[in-house]
């Protein structure tokens, strides 16, 4: 990369609102597609993010859909609006309505304890007992579980209850507060398969994604063309598959999203549940505390929930997995909703970015979510923190030092260079989801720091 090069993604990186200004008619266009492209060109290039699919949604009905940047930047592919994704925890929502369309026939008890319809695998002996209900609640005390154990598709991979056995583990009593699982929600799948005798995947699209109209989606591999996934590096990454489904494991398009969400408004046109119970799943059961709390309210079944400034509901859901993320939020009462999926994982940044361009446009304040791009704040802070120390240091390295605060100033120095260090052989930090861009730059500006610090503490002192 040369100096031109570096110059130019720092200025994209630090003052991403600079890099979208447009010229007048543009700037001038009302329209929220004509902003929403805007901020998702800028962000691709800033955030280097492969690409990205968006659908916007009115009064129910899906009104735009624009596609961006590349499906495989390797071959030169453009992305196309058609395109199958893996949406990852997105299928945790949809789950939630294939688990209530069963409990309204009659086939399934959300209330039961879940050990009455286990066959091929059991709790641990003592395990408190727990209902379906709460798994999809997000309460039965379930650990998050091994999001790691991926397959590639031709590969052989443990059956459902042998990674059950592995990886299922409590964390705190039934019913004592909200923990996000992924073996939750495979515990589900294994649940609805031994109450009902059929397979998830088939099941699920008979019951639920084809009624919808949901026409490419499916939990099962099919070996269909697919954009090429990305992870936080930028590299590329081979299929895989999941032990389980319920949790991740559906691939669909934009289009089969916004189906989805659709279908969630009130008054939709879909006899697939009462609109009591979809009023069920989006009820909120339990407040969302820790990391999540920080963009969210509550949790329904399988939904995310919380309340705009101006008094409506929202409810949504997102998912992160290797390469891939996707985000669907949508408002039940207004008919309103969005839909964004990408082959990066490195696209939190531009979905809060879009989210924030479309609360706008709903006239309220920013949706939770878009407190991801709070980070970047803090982090440009950070830098010209770290650059204004780097030159007080070499402002003091060139002044009468005390032993005491030469080795203070090589200890911080020793600890400002290493966190980059020892971030940069992580394969996944959480820092790195909420600053692609700008994560690599805080750490230069910390290995400056602590250059200069170095100085301090030990080059020779100059006499008074």
């Amino acid at each position: 990369m040369t100096l031109k090069t570096a110059c130019k993604h720092l200025w994209a990186a630090l003052f991403p609102g600079l890099a979208m200004l447009a010229p007048p008619a543009l700037a001038e266009d009302p329209s929220l597609a004509r902003q929403l492209t805007r901020t998702i060109e800028q962000r691709l290039i800033s955030d280097q993010v492969a690409g990205a699919v968006v659908v916007l949604i009115e009064d129910g009905v899906p009104v735009w859909t624009g596609a961006f940047g590349l499906a495989d930047p390797a071959r030169g592919l453009s992305m196309t609006t058609d395109a199958l994704f893996r949406v990852e925890s997105i299928s945790k929502p949809v789950t939630a309505w294939g688990a209530m369309q069963l409990a309204e026939g009659g086939r399934l008890d959300l209330d039961a304890p879940v050990t009455d319809c286990l066959k091929r695998w059991q709790p641990p002996e003592g395990t408190a007992p727990f209902t379906l209900r709460q798994l999809l609640q997000q309460t039965a005390g379930i650990g998050l579980g091994d999001y790691a154990a991926r397959y590639a598709p031709e590969a052989p991979r443990p059956t459902l209850p042998e990674h059950m056995a592995a990886d299922f583990a409590m964390i705190a009593a039934p019913g004592a507060g909200f923990a996000y699982s992924d073996t939750g929600y495979n515990l589900a799948e294994l649940v609805i398969e031994d109450c009902t005798g059929e397979d998830f995947g088939t099941l699920m699209a008979r019951e639920v994604m084809r009624p919808l109209g949901m026409e490419r989606a499916s939990f099962d591999w099919t070996g269909a063309g697919m954009p090429v996934g990305h992870d936080l590096r930028g590299r590329p990454v081979a299929p895989y598959l999941y032990p389980g489904r319920a949790s991740g494991g559906m691939m669909a398009t934009a289009a089969d999203i916004a189906r989805f969400a659709a279908a969630g408004m009130q008054g939709a046109d879909q006899d697939l549940l009462s609109h009591e119970a979809v009023a069920e799943l989006h009820r909120p059961a339990v407040p969302v505390g820790g990391l999540f709390g920080l963009v969210t309210q509550g949790y329904g079944l399988g939904h995310f929930t919380e309340t705009l400034s101006d008094g409506r509901a929202a409810v949504w859901h997102g998912g992160q997995g290797f390469g891939w993320m996707s985000h669907m939020h949508i408002v039940p009462q207004t008919g309103d909703g969005i839909v964004i999926l990408s082959n990066s994982q490195r696209a939190w940044p531009l979905f809060a970015a879009v989210l924030r361009d479309w609360s706008d446009s709903l006239g309220v304040a920013p949706v939770g979510m878009t407190r991801v791009l709070w980070a970047e704040t803090a982090a440009r802070i950070g830098i010209g923190a770290l650059l204004g120390l780097a030159l007080a240091a070499l402002w003091l390295a060139r002044r009468p030092r005390s032993r005491p605060a030469r080795i203070a100033a090589g200890g911080i120095a020793a600890a400002l260079l290493g966190w980059p260090l020892w971030a940069a052989m992580q394969d996944y930090l959480f820092l790195f989801s909420i600053l692609p861009g700008l994560w690599p730059w805080l750490g230069a500006a910390s290995a400056l720091a602590a250059g200069g610090l170095l100085l301090v503490a030990v080059a020779p002192e100059r006499k008074r």
